[in-house]
């Protein structure tokens, strides 16, 4: 132990355990696991949990259209689309096209 002390100074040792605390800092706060990251990684998680529950609705929507053109048709759901589709209707029967943005 004598023979480490002896072959570096006190400002040196003092140095490297200076640039290791720094490091270590550096790397907690910062990095890619660092402790910003992980707030970051956290509202991401968020917003992806947000888009997963609007995925699910649409998905759940889709299927109760798809429900009515299925084995049971419903023909109530198939004129509704029909017309909207091709803009018709009846003899007689006025139609307002209403243009949403």
């Amino acid at each position: 132990m004598k023979f480490f002390s002896d072959s570096i100074s006190e400002k040196k040792f003092s140095l490297i355990i200076l640039i290791i605390v720094l490091y270590i800092l550096y790397n907690f706060f910062g990095g890619d696991r660092g402790f910003i990251e992980f707030f970051k990684k956290k509202t991401l998680l968020k917003e992806f949990e947000q888009k997963n529950l609007e995925i699910k609705k649409e998905i759940i929507f889709f299927a109760k259209k798809n429900d009515f053109l299925s084995a049971n048709i419903n023909r109530d759901y198939l004129d509704e689309v029909y017309r909207d589709y091709f803009v018709l209707g009846k003899k007689g029967e006025k139609i307002y096209i209403i243009n949403k943005k």
